[in-house]
């Protein structure tokens, strides 16, 4: 069976533990824009290797759950630390 090129990509990508920002984006459901936003303000670590950015899938994961919302928690203390993020970028 042949599989597209696109898919047999992401499939690699996933296992190895890296991501390119394409990748990453069908992972987390997020623009590659809005990723690249967060990598230019320093809040998402990656990798640069010849101009190609690679994200740890552990270090995404790990970084994406400090924005886990808690059914104790005070949504406007989550809004207020949302919006400080952004406006650091």
């Amino acid at each position: 069976m042949i599989l597209p090129k696109d898919i047999t990509e992401q499939a690699i990508t996933l296992s190895d533990g890296y991501m390119d920002l394409k990748g990453l984006s069908a992972y987390a459901a997020m623009s590659v824009g809005s990723l690249r936003d967060y990598i230019r303000s320093d809040a998402l670590p990656c990798f640069k290797i010849k101009g190609k950015l690679l994200i740890k899938r552990s270090e995404f994961d790990q970084w994406i759950e400090k924005y886990r919302i808690h059914r104790s928690q005070d949504i406007n203390r989550l809004v207020d630390r949302v919006m400080n993020d952004l406006s650091k970028e």
